[in-house]
């Protein structure tokens, strides 16, 4: 099993009889970090940064709030993972410790429930790992009892795995991790990026006690008013980002825009050129000078006429019939068809026969 396999505590009762026995073991390899982006702010002052997926959070608070008169637990699944600020663990699953023996005050992982555990990693979710485990105080509080803190350095042993505690009737939350003297709480966590508060042991007697507590601001206040500016904090960045994003794709917008209508332009110019009309003949016409017949040939040409050339014209013989309306005649401007025009050769033809001599 990746990251080593915990051994099994077997509680007294079992078959065989005997007094409780726990096998105790080394983990076999140490988890290998991911390198990730951390989900929460940047910066934050915790000894382990611990960042969980809401359907994570939600399963362990719904498993918890589901009994209220006996603990239960569960492992956490997810990855160690790594950034420029360290090491963090993202937890991403959480399995619940079926088959445990559930009491008032404790809760025992049995080996069936190893066997599931390890049965539900492996099916539903192979590319991750166990991470630690949790598990509920229903109305007792939050501070780990000396069997929590056995389990987690005997079972969850790593530095980066963690011990959640709920209270279901309370609502608080801690977590502990593993340190070089024994176990610490950490202050804080954070579910999809927003920063959670996290209860610790009690403070020390008033003799011991800090500045800032002696001064009547207790030390829960000032991690209360500092994971408020983190959160904050990380809103104002979001907002930042949001709008960098707009901006970015409004310019991709625009630049997109002004690449079409070049192009309109240039694929327009291409398909509308104006080609020169084609001769295709001469159609012959006698016409008589003095007393002498002439032949003038007429060119019958082709072209195709331009729409706004085209429209031009059309307006121009509008104008022209308006003109005669309203005045004295003006020369003709006939209108040009898209599909062929005439126009007068420049050559003239040869003359008919019986005339004294050509143009």
């Amino acid at each position: 099993m990746k990251g080593g396999k915990p051994p099994p505590l077997e509680p007294a009762g079992r078959k065989g009889g005997g007094a409780e026995k726990v096998a105790l073991g080394e983990w076999s390899e140490e988890p290998h970090p991911l390198r990730r982006t951390f989900p929460g702010p940047r910066g934050a002052d915790v000894p382990l940064r611990v960042a969980m997926e809401r359907k994570a959070f939600a399963d362990v608070v719904g498993h918890a709030k589901e009994s209220l008169d006996a603990e239960i637990c569960g492992v956490l699944a997810g990855q160690v993972c790594e950034d420029d600020e360290g090491l963090f663990v993202h937890v991403e699953a959480a399995i619940r410790g079926v088959a445990a023996h559930e009491a008032n005050t404790r809760v025992t992982f049995t080996q069936e429930t190893w066997k599931t555990v390890h049965e539900t990693l492996e099916r539903d979710y192979p590319n991750l790992r166990m991470v630690g485990w949790y598990h509920s105080h229903p109305g007792f509080g939050v501070e780990f009892s000396e069997m929590d803190v056995f389990i987690q350095k005997n079972f969850f042993p790593s530095p980066t795995q963690i011990a959640l505690l709920t209270d279901p009737l309370g609502g608080d939350m801690s977590i502990c991790r593993n340190a070089e003297k024994g176990v610490s709480y950490l202050d804080r966590f954070w579910v999809d990026g927003r920063e959670h508060t996290l209860r610790a042991p009690a403070p020390p007697p008033a003799g011991k006690a800090t500045g800032v507590a002696s001064s009547g601001v207790s030390e829960l206040d000032v991690r209360n008013i500092e994971a408020r500016l983190s959160q904050l904090i990380q809103a104002v960045d979001e907002q930042r980002t949001s709008f960098y994003r707009f901006l970015t794709t409004l310019l991709v917008m625009a630049l997109t825009g002004i690449v079409c209508w070049v192009a309109y332009g240039i694929y327009s110019s291409y398909t509308s050129r104006l080609d020169p009309p084609q001769l295709n003949g001469y159609v012959p016409v006698p016409m008589r000078v003095g007393d002498k017949t002439i032949m003038i040939g007429v060119g019958v040409v082709q072209w195709d006429v331009p729409p706004e050339l085209n429209a031009a014209y059309i307006e121009a013989e509008k104008q022209r019939e308006a003109g005669e309306k309203a005045g004295p005649s003006k020369p003709d401007l006939e209108p040009v068809a898209p599909s062929a025009s005439v126009a007068p050769a420049v050559s003239p033809a040869p003359a008919q026969p019986g005339s004294s001599r050509n143009p």
